[in-house]
């Protein structure tokens, strides 16, 4: 019979403290390719040292160890593992099965390491079983079984690889006189197609079984009445082993089987593993919460700030304050910086150069807007930026009413500082875009204005007036007992009308022979006599704004169309008093420069006699090269004679748009005429709600740094866990390495193990937070007076924080993972 294993001059020595125990003193031993072989000795001659090195699971100190004639001495550890998977099958005293396991799921484990298919498995694991006697009891848990029993799932598990070499280490040590009797039938049935190494101090069972006894003492072989002969070590069994071929396949654990062990050794301990996820979702829900109510009041901004695009535009003024320029303003100069032992001195005039800016909106400048608004015109509606423009021209009307018998002027003067970019006037142009205005605002008597004869009665939200507005505007009100009547919409809808003037109505040149000299005004009885010549503006309809708008885009009072105000420019153009001025180069009525916003800082309202003191005032303050001839296209405002307007007014479509606007008056201010003429713009919307914004996502993650303290507190404490889960498999580290597993399969278990409760406290984390959002709603809500939805966890933050919270775990359990996989089979066996 052919020899298929051999050992020669085996040693193996242990170190305990300083000193070397020689538990294997230079073996030499054949072993046949079929045959039964019982080692006996005394506890501690070395008889498990012997099978250890034998199966693989140990390491010899000396001497080699020659399978089919090939020797081990360079085996790697996957090697090893190899080996064990497809060549060795071990049978226990203690049975070592893994107790969440199925009898089935025990036997199926090394066909599964050995990269069998579930089929093929399933059909070999059933075929063994049923061949050890345990057929129709696949399902079974180990605890549900007798020694006996569970004795012939592990004989079972140990040939379902058809391993050409079987160990068995006492294997009837901790069963009855009947049952071991059959359990050693079993194995003398088995011996007869392969190798069995069977280890015992049972002298009578060893007598009674096998066809070779082998004695063992101290280390030492010291009898063995059946030695291979000559003739049959000559003709040991000389090939490449199937590991050096590569016709097996390497052992290697799946990621689902170490999905399934852990999913299935946590579940019986589902008490401690759902306190276990559960403590580990209490950051995630802290962090959840916090993101949930940030994104909430984020998106209530958002949509805030959306709501208020159309009252609040990117406006650009004649007069700006450049806040970028704010602290170097302050600092009285280049450099200076606060003392604790003297003051900063600084000219209010001059910080009005660095802090306010004016915006020359020159020709060149007006074609460059036009440009763009005109492309963004042709664009198709899904792909616009602007909602709606509004060019702000100081028209400067002149407009009498007449209240009973007498005849006022309305003051229709209109301010060009207007940081916001809105205009405060009784009388003031609307926009052309009637479909924007009307998203807005309701006609609620009337109609919108058709041509420009035609006007608006505007109301605010309080659908009031004043009496002192109504009063300028000439609209009679009556009281009855102390008390204001209210006004009828049809008393006013096509009966109250406005006088318009031109320039040549209004100012009366004054010569010296055929020289004009000056230009002054009508006075106030000759009101009547112009009132019948002029051109009557007629209140169409009275208008609203809607109930779920943020901001009014409009004040209280009368609005006209931008076509009433084009022709009043044309017209005033062609005046007398506009064609003297630009001949002469003269201003016959003084220009205001209105920077009264910049007040606190020593400045107000500038009045411009000659366009001489308008070109030095801007080239000192604003560094602004003005031509004399611009100054007074400039100060021809003041009789609504200039295309110069005194504010732009563009409407974002959606933030988009209005990233769109910004970057174009940024690309202008980088071009050339830039240089010379900056822009610079407001974005109310952003102010109003910028600073909140960025407000509540400090305290976000101030408080999401909070939270994740409790978080890592978590993840420590799971890696702990994990820890403790190893020592407790300790036996199952062992059973799995004794039948294939590789070290990485074995951290691959635990890692699994990790991943599963982090996943776990991730979801439990969103479920709670999903669920605590409820009642934080409600509360918001009725604290805040109607403030609804403000905590909604978004979607993608629940998958970040579930991926967050299973990394963190995973990383956590990487210490334990990696001690499970360092342990030695053989030390975890015994332990376990």
């Amino acid at each position: 019979m052919s020899v298929i294993l051999r050992l020669k001059d085996i040693k193996k020595d242990y170190k305990v403290s300083d000193t070397f125990v020689h538990a294997l003193k230079g073996i030499n031993l054949s072993f046949r390719q079929n045959e039964f072989v019982s080692i006996l000795g005394p506890s501690g001659c070395g008889k498990t040292t012997m099978l250890n090195i034998i199966g693989g699971l140990d390491r010899y100190t000396s001497g080699d160890l020659e399978i089919k004639g090939q020797s081990t001495t360079k085996f790697k550890s996957n090697d090893w593992d190899t080996y064990r998977n497809h060549s060795i099958g071990f049978v226990f005293q203690s049975y070592n099965l893994i107790p969440h396991l199925s009898i089935l799921g025990n036997v199926e484990l090394a066909l599964t390491i050995g990269g069998v298919s579930t089929k093929e498995r399933r059909k070999r694991a059933k075929e063994v079983l049923d061949r050890v006697g345990l057929a129709g009891q696949y399902k079974k848990k180990p605890n549900q079984l007798s020694g006996g029993q569970m004795q012939r799932v592990a004989i079972a598990r140990a040939l379902v690889n058809n391993p050409e070499i079987l160990l068995a280490d006492e294997p009837t040590g901790a069963l009855d006189s009947e049952t071991s009797v059959q359990i050693m039938d079993l194995i003398r049935e088995i011996s007869k197609e392969r190798l069995v190494i069977m280890v015992t101090h049972n002298q009578d069972i060893a007598e009674k079984y096998s066809t070779r006894i082998i004695k063992l003492l101290d280390g030492e072989i010291i009898g063995d009445n059946n030695p291979p002969t000559e003739e049959e070590e000559k003709e040991e069994i000389v090939e490449e082993t199937q590991i050096s071929k590569g016709k097996k396949k390497k052992s290697s654990m799946s990621i689902f089987t170490a999905f399934s062990l852990s999913f299935k050794n946590l579940l019986t301990k589902r008490a401690r593993t759902i306190l276990t996820s559960f403590a580990g979702s209490i950051g995630i829900v802290g962090v959840a919460l916090v993101l949930a109510i940030s994104n909430g009041f984020t998106s209530y901004i958002d949509g805030m700030q959306k709501d208020t695009l159309g009252g609040y535009p990117i406006a650009i003024s004649t007069v700006a304050v450049d806040y970028s320029a704010l602290t170097s303003a302050f600092a009285g100069g280049e450099g200076e910086q606060k003392s604790d032992t003297s003051i900063n001195v600084y000219n209010s005039t001059e910080m009005l150069a660095k802090l306010g800016n004016y915006n020359f909106m020159s020709g060149k400048f007006l074609d460059y807007i036009d440009a763009y608004i005109e492309a963004d015109a042709k664009k198709n509606e899904n792909d616009k930026e602007l909602s709606a423009v509004q060019k702000v021209l100081a028209t400067n009307m002149k407009i009498l009413t007449k209240s009973g018998e007498k005849i006022k002027k309305i003051d229709t003067s209109i301010s060009n500082n207007s940081i916001a970019g809105t205009t405060s006037s009784l009388f003031y142009e609307g926009m052309s875009d009637k479909n924007f205005v009307l998203d807005n605002y309701e006609i609620v008597s009337g109609k919108y204005p058709e041509n420009k004869h035609e006007v608006l009665l505007v109301l605010d939200s309080t659908n009031s007036m004043s009496t002192k507005m109504l009063n300028d505007l000439g609209i009679s009100y009556t009281m009855t007992d102390g008390v204001y009547n209210k006004i009828e919409y049809s008393d006013i809808v096509g009966k109250k009308t406005f006088k318009l003037l031109t320039n040549d109505q209004y100012y009366i040149p004054e010569y010296n022979g055929e020289e004009i000299t000056k230009f002054s005004t009508i006075s106030e009885s000759d009101y009547q006599a112009k009132f019948d010549q002029a051109e009557t503006l007629t209140i169409c309809g009275i208008m609203r704004p809607k109930e779920d708008i943020v901001v009014e885009m409009f004040d209280s009072g009368i609005m006209y169309l931008p076509e009433l105000a084009s022709d009043y420019i044309e017209n005033s153009k062609q005046s007398l008093i506009a064609k003297t001025s630009v001949q002469n180069k003269k201003l016959y009525e003084p220009f205001v420069l209105d920077i009264s916003e910049l007040g606190s800082f020593g400045m107000g309202r500038h009045t411009f006699e000659t366009p001489e003191q308008i070109s030095s005032f801007v080239k000192s303050q604003y560094n602004i090269d003005m031509t004399i001839e611009e100054a007074v296209e400039l100060g021809l405002q003041s009789v609504g004679a200039s295309s110069i307007p005194t504010g732009i007014l563009l409407y974002p479509k959606d933030f988009d748009g209005k990233e769109s606007v910004i970057n174009l008056i940024e690309d202008w201010n980088k071009s050339e005429n830039g240089k010379n003429n900056k822009i610079v713009y407001s974005d109310p919307s952003e102010v109003l709600t910028g600073t909140l914004g960025e407000l509540i996502n400090i305290i976000s993650y101030v408080l999401i740094a909070f939270a994740a303290i409790s978080l890592l507190v978590s993840s420590i404490m799971i890696g702990i866990i994990t820890y403790v889960s190893v020592v407790e498999r300790t036996k199952e580290i062992g059973v799995l390495r004794s039948i294939g597993a590789r070290k990485k399969d074995v951290a691959r278990v635990f890692n699994a193990e990790t991943f599963i409760i982090g996943l776990m406290a991730g979801l439990i984390g969103v479920l709670m937070t999903l669920v605590l959002c409820i009642p934080i709603n409600a509360i918001i809500e009725s604290v805040s007076g109607g403030l609804q939805n403000i905590a909604v966890l978004k979607f993608t933050h629940a998958l970040i924080l579930i991926g967050i919270s299973f990394v963190l775990t995973l990383i956590a359990g990487l210490i334990p993972a990696r001690i499970a996989s360092k342990k030695d089979p053989v030390v975890a066996l015994r332990m376990g």
